[in-house]
């Protein structure tokens, strides 16, 4: 055996890299090759191999959340591409702590680890939480502490009469002293007086001068033709008047126009171009051409289970279709997304037939007097079993098989089922921990009022009744019928001792028999056949059943 090269035991851990820097820090010493170096310097010595490297040149971490990188990272770690992330810091990553707490969180319920090449920490140890969440809010502190300098700074500048950034078309910067300063051009000064001249005649409008500029051959401070909203932005500044406008000495909320934002006016150092009685004539003739806008209201169709709706076939989503001026239906379209597996691709069901079903399953929803001891008795039971801990170690284990399994392509062109199950495990894990009785409670009080809070509420409110209490529903699309429900954990202790539901080892609570479903066993009865539960279900329609609804329907008797 030779000594000098001995065999590899193992393949290097598989790895991933995310670098980035922002539009302030280009040319600093955190370039992207830099931290690239440093990464993959540490990544040979953990024995990883950087097989996905994610960049996001010229993007802020303080106000962009979901950058390309990020969101390319976030679809490699769910595919299981890689098994450890490492950034040079964390605040590469994100510069605020809510984000960067998002971002590794969903990493370690994939089962990745995160490493800071700069910032060692073991986030499996109390300790390097502590360290994490440090070096996150120092980063955060760091950029809202320099943003509020930054605005300090330039509301100082703004006050003293100094344009900040740079100066509007028609002006050239010159360097007066210490400070530069706008100068009216000799060449385009004129034409702007004439633009604001123009408009205050009331016959011109913003797209009509931006048209007569570029026929004369002007072009903007980046060398583009003149369009409407520039024209606009130049006749409402109130620099060409010889101010100084400011607007970011306050935090302008999500959706609020800049332009909606209070501004402070200063006295500028510059010379002004036009008049302040030229000024004034163009933001009446402005204001006068103003036109509320009108509402329109939009018919809103609410529907009780959308989101929820599943093909009790394939187990695929269904997707909520509405036509204008027709019924809304709950259609499979499993052949859209590339699965061809399900018997009854195409088909719908009428979204109020399913929803009148649902909404008569509720109302007929109420607990036995005796619910409290016997629901206790049953979170005893489930507290008594096996060690949890032993059961979550091998839901881990079967998680990293079947990972593995996927890298290996033995789930090539089942990718929908794979997911399935890695949800499904996932799902399992997460129900491991006993319910809060708490919570047990509260899902009661609700359960013992319902008939009266469903008679009393709107259909948005049923709308949310229901998603607090379902988590999803089957519907058989050859029979247009409910099958089973799935209620979310804090519901299914309750769910269990309802009279007419039956849970199975998949958590589903399967339907008894309604009358509907009894008057299509009478042909059976004609005949003499015996009315088995299967039988009922084979006789609501004249199509052969597929095996797995049969399956399901010897599940739903038993």
């Amino acid at each position: 055996m030779n000594r000098d090269n001995p065999p590899k035991t193992s393949s290097p851990v598989p790895g991933a890299a995310y670098i980035r820097y922002s539009s302030e820090m280009q040319s600093d010493s955190f370039s992207l090759d830099a931290q690239l170096r440093q990464i993959k310097e540490q990544a040979e010595r953990d024995g990883v191999e950087i097989v996905k490297v994610f960049a996001d040149p010229a993007q802020s971490a303080y106000r962009k959340k979901y950058r390309p990188g990020i969101n390319a990272m976030r679809e490699a770690a769910r595919r299981g591409e890689f098994r450890i992330l490492y950034v040079h810091k964390v605040d590469r990553l994100a510069r605020r702590l809510e984000w960067a707490l998002e971002i590794v969180h969903e990493l370690q319920s994939l089962d990745i680890s995160f490493k800071a090449v700069e910032q060692p920490f073991d986030l499996r140890t109390p300790e390097g939480k502590l360290l994490f969440h440090l070096v996150s809010s120092l980063g955060e502190f760091y950029s809202d502490n320099l943003s509020k300098e930054t605005n300090k700074g330039k509301l100082e500048r703004s006050t003293q009469g100094y344009h900040n950034g740079a100066v509007p078309w028609g002006y050239i910067s010159q360097l007066q002293g210490n400070r530069k300063v706008g100068v009216p051009d000799p060449e385009k000064a004129p034409v702007v007086v004439e633009m604001f001249e123009r408009y205050a005649t009331g016959a011109y409008s913003d797209q009509q001068i931006a048209e007569w500029l570029n026929v004369q051959g002007y072009r903007t401070s980046r060398d583009h033709p003149f369009g409407k909203d520039t024209v606009r932005d130049m006749l409402c500044n109130m620099y060409y008047l010889g101010k100084i406008s400011y607007r970011g000495m306050t935090v302008r909320p999500k959706g609020v126009s800049f332009r909606s934002t209070p501004r402070r006016v200063s006295e500028g150092q510059h010379q002004p171009i036009i008049t302040q009685g030229l000024w004034d004539r163009c933001q009446a003739v402005r204001a006068s051409r103003r036109v509320a806008v009108k509402t329109i209201k939009k018919t809103v169709r609410i529907n009780l289970l959308q989101g929820l709706v599943v093909c009790v076939h394939c187990g695929r989503r269904l997707r909520i279709q509405t036509p204008k001026r027709c019924p809304t239906y709950y259609r499979e379209d499993s052949h859209l997304r590339g699965y061809h597996d399900c018997p009854y691709n195409g088909q719908s069901v009428r979204a109020e037939v399913i929803d009148a079903q649902i909404a008569e399953l509720i109302q007929s929803i109420h607990l036995p007097e005796n619910w409290e001891p016997t629901v206790r008795q049953m979170l005893d039971v489930h507290s008594e079993r096996a060690d949890p801990e032993a059961e979550r170690k091998e839901i881990r284990s079967m998680l990293r098989l079947m990972r593995d399994n996927y890298e290996r392509g033995l789930y090539e062109g089942e990718e929908y089922q794979y997911w399935q199950k890695v949800n499904a495990l996932k799902e399992k894990l997460s129900l491991l921990e006993r319910v809060p009785e708490s919570s047990i409670n509260r899902a009661a009080r609700t359960l013992l009022d319902l008939r009266e809070t469903w008679e009393n509420s709107t259909k948005e409110e049923r709308k949310d009744l229901v998603h607090i209490m379902i988590q999803e529903v089957g519907v058989d699309l050859e029979i247009k019928r409910i099958l089973w429900v799935k209620a979310r954990p804090d519901y299914e202790p309750l769910f269990s001792i309802l009279n007419g539901l039956r849970q199975d080892d998949d958590r589903r609570f399967w339907l008894e028999r309604s009358e509907a479903q009894e008057n299509h066993c009478e042909t059976g009865a004609d005949t003499g056949q015996s009315s088995t539960g299967i039988e009922i279900l084979l006789q609501v329609s004249d199509k052969t059943l597929s095996r797995n609804t049969l399956t399901r329907a010897e599940e739903y008797v038993k």
